[in-house]
């Protein structure tokens, strides 16, 4: 009964007020039925009214009704949970851990013997990425091993063609590859003993604050650099000056309908501070374009970073080495922090290179 629709309820009702007449009717049975039936149906309307009170309070500003106690104690459990699956990843990472915190990393965490970090404490990753103007703007792929990328190297385009009139000549299409070979990003640190005496959080938090953000600082000046090295970048000569946006601008495909402007915080100071110097009537010299910064651009990028693909065989974690015995005589632990990443413009012309001369 439980199980049943409210119609099924109301249906076994009228079939029981029918049996009443019925001379083998176990009247008893029946009634007995229908009190269950009754009592069923006021339990799911003073059910369905206690629903419609916390809705209208919570729809009132009133709060957030009160967990069960079931779902409470859940919520402690996991959140006992994290933490100790923190704890075990700070000892792994140390080459301390416990046969239990090995024995649960691997059995939650762990493809072939290698911790993946943003399976427990994603968030610190995440943030830095998407910190990263640059970075999260950048197509992400999880391709293991190396592999091609095919673009159009070049292409004749559609024609008109009249009904009756001769063929048009057939299409002449050239494909070229960029090929994506990953290489590891690191950054090492030298701590003292007392930081890796650091326990669970703590450790974690030191950790990641020293790595997360240097190592997207190097695969965002990574995306830079190839943008400004690839053969599939447009070059163009111009004053880095309130016309330098749209020079770049003019270069772009079709395809780069997003554009954007990364330029360093020197060069952007300087077209400002021309601007306003000259009296130059242009109110924008980015032309609206979004402005990123990034301090390693030798002029300006004018492009779209949907054309830029990075791949990480790995996935995005981090990877750990700690190393105790190399500086052992000067009680220095060496942590090397590393992401296995290639990254590659693939899109023609989806980005401008704006130098002055």
């Amino acid at each position: 009964m439980k199980d049943w629709t409210i119609e099924q309820l109301e249906e076994r009702k009228n079939a029981i007020v029918a049996e009443l007449d019925s001379p083998e009717a176990d009247l008893d049975a029946l009634e007995e039925e229908m009190r269950g039936i009754n009592a069923e149906l006021e339990a799911r309307k003073t059910a369905e009214a206690k629903k419609a009170e916390i809705r209208a309070s919570v729809a009132a500003g009133n709060g957030t009704p009160m967990k069960k106690f079931d779902e409470e104690k859940n919520d402690m459990n996991n959140e006992t949970r994290k933490a100790e699956m923190i704890d075990a990843l700070a000892e792994y990472i140390k080459g301390r851990a416990t046969a239990e915190q090995r024995a649960m990393l691997l059995s939650t965490n762990v493809t072939g013997g290698t911790v993946k970090v943003s399976d427990i404490v994603d968030d610190y990753i995440w943030t830095d990425w998407d910190k990263s103007p640059i970075l999260s703007r950048v197509r992400k792929v999880y391709v293991r091993g190396n592999y091609s990328v095919g673009y159009e190297a070049s292409a004749t385009g559609a024609v008109k063609h009249t009904e009756g009139a001769a063929a048009p000549t057939e299409e002449t299409l050239t494909l070229a590859y960029i090929q994506f070979i990953a290489q590891y990003f690191k950054k090492w640190i030298r701590v003292s003993d007392t930081v890796l005496a650091l326990k669970g959080q703590a450790f974690m938090d030191y950790l990641m604050d020293e790595f997360g953000h240097q190592l997207a600082m190097a695969l965002e000046n990574e995306v830079v650099a190839e943008i400004e090295a690839s053969s599939l970048s447009a070059k163009v000569t111009n004053p880095l000056d309130n016309t330098a946006a749209m020079a770049g601008f003019a270069a772009l495909s079709d395809e780069a309908t997003n554009p954007v402007v990364i330029i360093s915080k020197v060069n952007y100071a300087a077209i400002m501070n021309e601007r306003a110097t000259t009296g130059s009537k242009i109110e924008d010299p980015f032309n609206g374009f979004e402005v990123l910064f990034n301090n390693t651009v030798t002029g300006m990028l004018v492009g779209d970073l949907d054309g830029v693909i990075a791949n990480f065989p790995e996935g995005e974690d981090f990877r750990f080495i700690v190393d105790e015995k190399s500086l052992a005589e000067q009680d220095l632990v060496k942590i090397v922090g590393k992401v296995l990443c290639a990254i590659h413009l693939v899109r023609p012309n989806g980005f401008a290179v704006v130098t002055a001369a």
